[in-house]
């Protein structure tokens, strides 16, 4: 299980972000395998959700040395809005100072108010990501690398630091307005939403028939959930905004049965938590974690492990 910045609850779209590295420190040591944060340049009240408001490479360089062994994850960079280079240079250098713990979530955008405000053209923002994630691969695991792209030229130049492990894991965030087959072509995992079971269990069938037999591994799918568990142990779930409001024994059930659909990750983001969420952590610890170890194998005896490269 992993958990998406800021942990908190709140109302509106700014969290108040105290005591954010606590928490974090709390989530490190529950178990839980991952930690993720998000990219949003830029406040848009329409949208109504500001993310940890914090820089994500800003943030990333805090956390790698606050923690010591949770994956840090990107959930995710906006790919169009930067140049390659500088997602390049930040991203190994978040992965170097982590020790290895950095998964590059990406996505193409879906704010249409922030792209005018870097001069970029909303419409060509599928193809620039399309641009910017081959320009990012070839700086990053190519030493000297000649680059001939629409985005940039290089000739005799290199881009430092390198990854730790030569290859930053690439996840791709939705559609993206991409095809699935390019998706599972051209990136190493999927990160999905929660839309319901059967039509989630399709998603993943689909997933794996694209990137069986892949000679680059197994590529895992991913969830991401809005949690507001209650303090009644026995509610059952009721929908809420992209996730549900539930007590801990039928969320527990809820999570066997996204396992066995072959979700391999699940992302919980307590933005609609009315409870504490230093005690939701506390009680996801005690009575939900121990269920679902980080590495263990899933329910098709696939071994997955590949969103949590700390061998936790």
């Amino acid at each position: 299980m992993g958990a998406i910045t800021p942990l908190e609850g709140f109302d509106g779209p700014v969290p108040s972000l105290a005591g954010h590295i606590e928490r974090i420190q709390q989530a490190e040591r529950a178990g839980f395998a991952s930690l993720w944060v998000r990219d949003v340049p830029l406040l848009d009240p329409s949208f109504g959700d500001a993310g940890q408001v914090f820089d994500p490479w800003v943030y990333l360089g805090q956390l790698s040395a606050r923690t010591t062994s949770i994956t840090l994850g990107t959930a995710s960079i906006v790919m169009p809005l930067r140049h390659p280079l500088h997602t390049a240079k930040a991203a190994a250098s978040v992965d170097r100072l982590s020790g290895g713990r950095l998964l590059l979530g990406v996505a193409t955008g879906d704010r249409p108010v922030e792209f005018p405000a870097f001069g970029q053209d909303l419409g060509g923002r599928a193809e620039r990501f399309r641009q910017s994630l081959e320009y990012f691969r070839i700086v990053l695991e190519h030493r000297f690398p000649h680059v001939e792209s629409p985005l940039g030229r290089m000739r005799g130049t290199d881009l430092l630091p390198k990854p730790v492990y030569r290859r930053i894991p690439v996840l791709m965030t939705g559609r993206g307005r991409q095809d699935v087959r390019w998706i599972a072509d051209n990136t190493d995992g999927w990160l999905y939403y929660t839309p319901p079971l059967q039509q989630q269990a399709e998603n993943i069938e689909r997933w794996r028939e694209l990137t069986r037999g892949d000679g680059g591994g197994f590529k895992p799918y991913a969830q991401a959930t809005y949690l507001d568990l209650t303090a009644d142990p026995l509610a059952l779930p009721r929908r809420i905004h992209q996730g549900f409001s539930v007590g801990r024994v039928s969320f527990l059930a809820m999570m066997r049965a996204w396992q066995d659909i072959g979700i391999d990750q699940l992302m919980i983001n307590f933005k609609h938590s009315r409870r504490p969420v230093a005690e939701v952590i506390d009680e996801l610890a005690e009575h939900v974690l121990p269920h679902f170890p980080p590495g263990r194998p899933g329910a098709r005896g696939e071994h997955r492990r590949p969103v949590e490269r700390t061998g936790r």
